[in-house]
């Protein structure tokens, strides 16, 4: 039976075929058309322009990966399921319906493309047309650069949010799509893998592993962040601009001590590092740059410098024996290193499913030793590597020999 099925599929005839995919284009053109100006406008257009249309129309808006670029099978039906979630979502609000951003890169610009170019008094009301479609066209600084710019800032989040350190960032480049361009493209936005940067220092005599904090934008330009030793409290005899890099125990330190997905953190690593100013405070032969995820304060990077580079080695918690809050933290409450660990108080993690915003003896405490931040960053966990439960805030009062007004 199913092959019966199968051969009545092959049998069918491509000249319905080809007159319901035509048929099923207009009607979305249309959608298109009511939503973007109103119902009755569509209708104007002839017949033969339709025809026109049709067969200039551009392709629907794919994704691949670009030809040079072996990407996980796994990882890759993640990120086009992720990104086609995102293209599915409305591109804006025009009228009780949306149109979804994908249909608007397809349909859409075909529409808006056809309307900006043709011909002055083209068929009857022709310029009534125009008139109706010029917040939507390719040459008013409106509704067109409003998509542009939701389309790139998409991209921006899939660039963000698909990368780290170890496993190479992903970067989609939309110069093959239609956006901003009237002759037809493939309109497929093309995904790269860039792989990290490695390069090797000599650390007390042992040959260690470094990459780059880097991050690749078009045309696969790296961008690299660099400080001047002076900027960072370091003293050099040129004091020119040396090249960031992050050890490999400093990368896994960094996603152990915090909990957050990887891909965050790393591409936060270097937006807040990037031609940004920085807090640090001076060490025993090394900086500790202050490091924020987003608002918040979590810790240090603890940084070096050996011949030509700047290298991150490792990555302190706030709470962190070797960090100024730390060692108040210390001084206030006399727990020691394996206590910190005992109580896990050492990972963003673990110290936020305490919950100690709620206590105002333990909030007290922790604020006065300059953890505050920790505090506010439980939003962080919208972006946590894993689930983690409550701590019982017994445990800290236990240590701290407070009363529990629990």
């Amino acid at each position: 039976m199913s092959k019966k099925k199968n051969n009545n599929k092959i049998q069918e005839n491509p000249l319905k075929l080809q007159a319901k995919h035509k048929r099923d284009y207009l009607s979305r053109l249309k959608m298109v058309c009511d939503n973007l100006v109103g119902r009755g406008w569509f209708e104007l257009i002839p017949a033969v322009d339709l025809d026109s249309i049709y067969e200039k129309r551009y392709p629907s808006l794919t994704v691949n990966r670009a030809p040079d670029a072996t990407i996980d099978v796994n990882r890759w039906q993640i990120y086009r399921k992720t990104l086609s979630e995102l293209l599915g979502a409305p591109a804006f609000d025009v009228t009780e319906q949306s149109i979804p951003l994908k249909t608007m890169l397809s349909e859409g610009l075909t529409l808006i493309h056809f309307v900006s170019m043709m011909a002055e008094k083209r068929f009857p009301r022709s310029e009534e047309l125009r008139a109706v479609f010029k917040p939507f066209l390719i040459t008013t600084n409106g509704y067109y650069s409003y998509i542009a710019d939701q389309f790139a800032f998409l991209l921006f989040l899939m660039d963000v949010r698909s990368g780290n350190f170890q496993d190479g960032f992903l970067h989609a480049d939309r110069t093959q799509t239609n956006i901003g361009k009237v002759p037809a493209t493939p309109n497929t936005i093309i995904v790269h893998l860039y792989k990290p940067i490695i390069s090797n220092v000599t650390i007390k005599g042992s040959k260690r592993e470094v990459v780059a904090v880097n991050r690749f934008v078009p045309k696969g330009i790296s961008l690299q962040v660099k400080f001047r030793p002076s900027a960072i409290g370091l003293q050099s005899a040129a004091d020119d601009p040396l090249p960031v890099y992050i050890q490999r125990h400093a990368l896994h330190r960094l996603d152990e001590r915090l909990g957050l997905k990887s891909n965050n953190v790393h591409s936060h690593l270097f937006f807040s590092l990037y031609e940004q100013p920085v807090n640090y405070v001076l060490g025993n032969s090394c900086t500790l740059i202050e490091f924020n995820m987003y608002e918040y304060k979590v810790g240090y990077l603890l940084t070096t410098m050996h011949d030509d580079k700047l290298v991150i080695r490792s990555f302190l918690f706030l709470t962190n024996d070797g960090t100024p809050e730390g060692r108040k933290l210390r001084a206030l409450t006399g727990l020691t290193k394996i206590d910190k660990k005992y109580l896990d108080i050492d990972k963003l993690s673990t110290f936020t499913a305490y919950r100690i915003h709620e206590d105002a003896q333990l909030d007290a405490i922790f604020r006065e030793a300059g953890c505050g931040s920790l505090l506010d960053a439980r939003n962080l966990q919208a972006i946590a590597a894993e689930y983690t439960p409550d701590r019982k805030k017994t445990a800290l009062h236990k240590f701290f020999g407070t009363d529990q007004n629990i």
